[in-house]
């Protein structure tokens, strides 16, 4: 659906600009933390998981649980093979949820920092760093809706994993920086 068609007490509460402070969350800018402050804006896009890590825990005990519970009747009926079977569904559906769990966090977290725009790009387990300098930084819409990242020939996706209103917002903030001089920016308190 559309926010702008939903009742005002349905859209969530995400920023137009970054300028205004709001405590730190993967919905929107984070710039109300005080290591921020001084700088300029930030922002999360990252993944939204509906899912909490207790959740999915809860989730995995109980498919788990029903899982032994037939197994263990048919064991009882004498058909043990079934265990076995039952054990292999409980160790994909393990692997399956461990997947999940690495990926959670998925996303990428744009700070700027004096001149210079800092990207952190987390993807399972790996994490990735780069620094772009804001005066020769190019920002622009990849073909598949990706935020590209451009400077001196080389070129940085971010965004993937976020929604798309959320994509738009921080492009249009992204292209708002770009253009302003670093001494336009606010200084937070």
């Amino acid at each position: 659906m559309n926010p702008v068609t939903l009742p005002r007490t349905w859209v969530h509460a995400s920023q137009a600009a970054p300028e205004r402070a709001v405590d730190s969350d993967a919905t929107g800018p984070t710039v109300g933390r005080a290591a921020d402050r001084a700088d300029g804006p930030a922002w999360e896009l990252q993944r939204r998981c509906s899912l909490s890590p207790r959740q999915l825990g809860l989730c995995f005990a109980a498919l788990a649980t029903l899982s032994a519970m037939v197994a263990l009747f048919f064991w009882a009926q004498g058909a043990r093979f079934v265990t076995y079977f039952a054990g292999v569904e409980v160790l994909a559906l393990g692997l399956a949820f461990v997947c999940h769990a690495l990926h959670a966090a998925d996303g990428e977290r744009l700070r700027v920092r004096g001149s210079r725009l800092l990207v952190e790009c987390r993807d399972g387990l790996r994490r990735g760093h780069d620094v772009l300098e804001l005066s020769e930084l190019r920002v622009g819409e990849s073909a598949d809706g990706a935020i590209e990242l451009r400077i001196r020939g080389r070129s940085l996706k971010v965004g993937r994993h976020a929604d798309v209103a959320r994509r738009r917002q921080v492009l249009a903030d992204l292209r708002h920086l770009v253009l302003q001089p670093v001494a336009a920016w606010p200084v937070r308190t």
